[in-house]
């Protein structure tokens, strides 16, 4: 099943398990804790701001399914007070197959509630795709991971241009390890246009 594929991709991302649970006063028994969003796979981010509500099925959903999953998060919703950053951070995530043959009137119409974000914002993912890592990627919120490296042409080019700049003693203390380097050295070594910063 893809959800495994995308619980492993929340987790990577930081994201743990939640389930959201408030007491209720029972009459002479006391109170009993209710689950107030009951789905079975909820993600939390790391700073509590965002939830992703994840839910899989191995045909299309139906509007009224849809529909039955936006009264559970709205009735969820009464419970957050305003300041609560989660009350407008909800996403539904839904896990399915879309075809693009024969049900294209009805997969429209499905994804129509992509645009609806009165409770939450509601997001789908075509389980039926070749390449489902693609369909992750169209996840709003994560950081891109981009990495940036110099080239070693690029470092040596720069090399060369510190050691024209500066003195060799200076060049040499800039070379010292982090936990080596004193900056009272560096400062007494260290002139601008010919004037000396410590006079």
């Amino acid at each position: 099943m893809n959800s495994l594929k995308v619980n492993d991709y929340f987790v990577h991302h930081n994201f743990k398990e939640k389930k959201f649970y408030h007491p209720i006063k029972k009459s002479f028994v006391g109170e009993e804790e209710v689950d107030i969003l009951p789905f079975n796979k909820i993600f939390i981010s790391s700073d509590n701001n965002e939830i992703y509500i994840v839910e899989e099925k191995d045909s299309l959903f139906t509007t009224e399914e849809i529909d039955e999953m936006d009264g559970k998060i709205l009735a969820f919703i009464q419970f957050l007070p305003n300041k609560n950053p989660i009350k407008y951070n909800i996403n539904l995530l839904l896990l399915c197959p879309l075809p693009s043959g024969e049900k294209t009137k009805e997969v429209q119409e499905i994804l129509g509630y992509e645009r609806s974000k009165y409770t939450c914002r509601k997001i789908f993912l075509d389980t039926s795709s070749q390449d489902f890592q693609q369909e992750l990627s169209i996840l709003p919120s994560f950081p891109l991971q981009v990495n940036l490296t110099l080239s070693e042409r690029r470092i040596s080019k720069l090399t060369t241009k510190v050691k024209e700049m500066v003195k060799q003693d200076l060049y040499h203390e800039l070379l010292k390890e982090e936990e080596e380097i004193e900056l009272e050295d560096i400062l007494s070594l260290l002139e601008i246009k010919g004037d000396t910063i410590n006079e």
